[in-house]
């Protein structure tokens, strides 16, 4: 069992790590205050990319992870004992062991059996197909996380403007006058540090995870290489 999630568990860990941050800022009042000070909301749309996108990354992440299982199940077999695999009625079976469950792992072999049956002899083609599909998993947390960081900066250019924009204010030297521009000042200034910090820590706390389901990808699909090179089979 341990073995089978613990890709993971690792998100799972790293998670709560992160759960343990943002409660304590959330105690500490530092996140209310933050998102009080966002006169432009960035650090809400920011916060909610967050937990969306670290939502997608736990669905994946438990995905390969149940791939890295299966895969490690068959090369154990394959490697061990005196098991094959092989294509009965349309599903994957590893002989003494039953059907192997849809997925990436069961597709990928399926494939390479038709491969093998057709003559050919490298699996390299296939692999890269399946390689590319499952790039998509972890890039599109890169996307988001470069997406956020762009946020950022939109919110520090407006919270500049917000700055530069009190001093065309400024006509007289009142003292009323002086203190309303400083806080105006001080609203913008707090809108450009705060959405830049927000989005940096939130864009290093989802490159964490996805880097975590980058190396679970990699991984699957190294030991799928290592299978490939074991004799497969070809009867249906």
């Amino acid at each position: 069992m341990t073995r089978a999630h613990k890709l993971f568990l690792k998100w799972l860990l790293q998670f709560n790590l992160i759960f343990f941050f943002i409660f304590f800022a959330f105690d500490q009042g530092l996140i209310l205050k933050i998102l009080s000070s966002d006169k432009s909301y960035i650090t809400s749309l920011i916060s909610l990319i967050f937990i969306l996108v670290s939502g997608h990354c736990a669905f994946y992440t438990f995905k390969v992870s149940k791939e890295l299982n299966k895969a490690h199940v068959i090369k154990k077999s394959l490697l061990n004992e005196n098991v094959k695999l092989k294509i009965i009625d349309q599903s994957l079976i590893l002989t003494s062991k039953g059907e192997i469950p849809g997925g990436i792992v069961c597709d990928y072999f399926k494939d390479l059996i038709g491969l093998k049956k057709s003559g050919a002899s490298s699996h390299v083609q296939i692999l890269d197909t399946y390689v590319k599909k499952a790039n998509g998993f972890f890039e599109f947390g890169w996307f988001c996380s470069d997406i956020m960081l762009k946020l950022g900066l939109i919110g520090t250019v407006i919270g500049f403007i917000i700055m530069l924009s009190s001093l065309a204010d400024i006509t007289t030297f009142d003292v009323t006058l002086l203190q309303g521009v400083l806080t105006t000042m001080g609203s913008g200034m707090g809108v450009a540090l705060y959405t830049t910090l927000s989005a940096l820590v939130t864009g290093v706390l989802i490159a964490i995870q996805y880097y975590n389901l980058e190396s679970g990808c990699e991984e699957l699909f190294s030991v799928l290489n290592q299978i490939s090179e074991v004799s497969i089979d070809n009867s249906m």
